[in-house]
């Protein structure tokens, strides 16, 4: 039997601090929240006396109860083409015999690297309908046929806000699904093409039933990252005249006049949504044995022959692609080339006036120098905390250290949005309103359950045989944890690492209501300048945030072997 060992002084008492720290910024916003529901409306905030105004406008009256309704018919549209879609792709890269599969499948998760509002600003400038490239450059080579018609495509519509959400939520579903579809036995599906069945049909009656629950997981993700999508529905809303509940929330929240207790009220109904889902998910997982087949043989089998439907599925992976990464790329490089808005691609100079600007301008630089220290600094702090978190919850069970685990994790079930306006009504009459450092608290708070549960994935694949060795030899607990633990985990650390430093990246749900002057950082430009209409410059500054988490993409698999779209995945 192996030998047990309690807790040593230190550990219990780095733990102690790290948990502290950790819950007083996880959970304080989110009580805040809770309470700032039940204030009344200030001139400039909330008012001290609490009231019960707020919660009945939101709850009893039709205003916020439609957009909810219209929130959900959104997320729905989303969810069943992301489905579609995903699901198909997922099914023809690890299932059948496409060709190419390797490149594929770092080209189709490319998204997962490209925020949803940069692909906003790309498409705008490819789908608009008096200057979007795709219509002046169909109606110049119709025009040479003596042929005039209207714009093919318009983005600033209910259609494009659903268009450019299914293009960059579909890797949710497909990261899922392969996942599932990557493990399976493949013996039945075998067994049905033996028997006569064709590659759709055991697809359908094989395949897709099996990874049933590993679908439904996806698709209820993706339905709640939509409903609490503010960015997309709000920017095109203003113009095609449609609203959700996000976007009323985050408008309550930073317009005039401030109405922040029916914005935290409305806050309520996507955090009381986003943890039914959670609880929906949990009850899908333990359902998920009734569809589990033979494993653990290590049977492989052939890939599924497409034959002449070949083509058909290289176009549909390729036509994803193309719409998801390379002409949305395209389109911002070609953008921030431009000094003003035009579909005509060669009617205009291209100069690098808008990177040379944004290189000499103090708040730009300001900006990327944040961007860079928030995505590290809290890139480490996540780590750091959830690897401890995460080794006390597996290596030192019991139920302190599991409502700990618990707890930590919460902010993975509520809307950035949420938990900004939250972390908002905490620090706005404090010293730390205003600075940078609001930013990280967030950042940590928000992202901290990635370090939670990557490094618990990666403990729990570890025996504790040699900690266990290691103490008997003499070693104490935090000699072992340095020479022993860590280093067996160096590659999951890193993974974790690098996921958050990208998520960080792409942060802007919460940068928004909390960002001043001094804080902005790059996402937060970009959606300042979308908004004031200057595309270009939106476009320079998504270019360059593109080109940054590329180049840290290919240097992390250059480097250290790690593919961090398989480590975001199992995240």
């Amino acid at each position: 039997m192996v030998k047990s060992f309690g807790w040593p002084s230190g550990e219990r008492i780095i733990w102690l601090v790290i948990a502290a720290a950790i819950l007083c910024i996880v959970i304080w916003p989110l009580a805040a929240n809770i309470d700032a529901a039940f204030h009344q409306e200030g001139r400039f905030g909330l008012a001290p006396e609490h009231s019960l105004a707020a919660i009945s406008s939101v709850y009893l009256g039709s205003e916020y109860l439609g957009l909810l309704g219209k929130s959900l018919r959104l997320a729905a549209w989303v969810t069943l083409l992301c489905t579609a879609t995903g699901v198909s792709i997922a099914v023809l890269l690890a299932r059948t015999d496409l060709p190419g599969k390797a490149a594929l499948e770092l080209l189709v998760v490319m998204p997962l690297f490209i925020s949803p509002f940069t692909g906003l600003i790309a498409w705008v400038a490819l789908g608009s309908a008096k200057t979007g490239f795709i219509n002046t450059l169909a109606a110049t080579v119709l025009r040479s046929a003596d042929v005039n018609v209207a714009p093919i495509v318009d983005i600033w519509t209910y259609g494009g806000a659903v268009w450019i959400m299914y293009l960059f939520f579909t890797p949710f579903i497909y990261l899922f699904t392969i996942g599932s579809l990557r493990t399976m036995d493949g013996t039945l599906e075998e067994a049905a093409r033996v028997n006569g069945a064709s590659p759709l049909r055991t697809i359908l009656r094989i395949t897709l039933p099996l990874s049933m629950p590993s679908i439904l997981i996806a698709a209820l993700t993706v339905f709640i990252l939509t409903t609490e999508t503010y960015t997309i529905p709000g920017i095109i809303g203003s113009v095609a005249d449609f609203d959700v509940l996000a976007y009323r929330i985050f408008e309550d929240a930073t317009g005039a006049p401030l109405r922040l207790a029916h914005a935290a009220a409305a806050a309520t109904m996507l955090v009381a949504l986003a943890f039914f889902g959670m609880l929906l998910q949990r009850h899908i997982t333990r359902s998920a044995s009734r569809f589990v087949t033979v494993t653990g043989k290590g049977l492989r089998t052939e890939p599924m022959k497409l034959g002449r439907w070949k083509p058909a599925a290289l176009l549909l992976v390729w036509a994803y692609i193309v719409c998801t990464t390379l002409l949305p790329l395209a389109a911002l490089t070609l953008s921030s080339l431009m000094r003003y808005s035009s579909g005509d691609l060669f009617g205009q100079p291209l100069s690098w006036a808008n990177y040379w600007q944004f290189f000499s301008g103090d708040d730009m630089r300001r900006a990327l120098a944040n961007t860079i220290l928030l995505a590290f600094g809290a890139a480490g702090i996540c780590v750091f905390a959830g690897a401890a978190i995460s080794f006390m919850d597996v290596r030192r069970p019991g139920i302190a250290t599991r409502a700990v685990a618990i707890l930590a994790s919460v902010p993975v079930a509520v809307p950035g949005l949420v938990f900004g306006l939250g972390l908002l009504t905490v620090v706005l009459k404090s010293p730390l309103y205003g600075t940078v450092w609001v930013l990280l608290i967030a950042y940590v708070a928000k992202f901290v359950p990635f370090g939670i549960m990557m490094s618990r994935s990666g403990l729990q694949q570890m025996h504790p045989d040699l900690e266990h060795a290691a103490r008997i030899a003499g070693a104490n607990s935090l000699q072992t944890i340095r020479y022993i633990t860590i280093p067996l985990l160096r590659f999951t650390l890193l993974s974790a690492l690098f996921c958050i430093v990208v998520l960080c990246f792409k942060e802007l749900s919460a940068s928004v209501i909390l960002y001043t002057k001094n804080s902005e950082v790059l996402s937060v430009l970009a959606w300042n300048y979308m908004g004031s209409g200057n595309y270009q410059f939106a476009a320079t500054l998504g270019v360059l945030q593109c080109m940054i988490i590329i180049i840290l993409v290919v240097a992390i698999r250059a480097l250290f072997g790690i593919k961090l779209e398989r480590a975001m995945g199992k995240s």
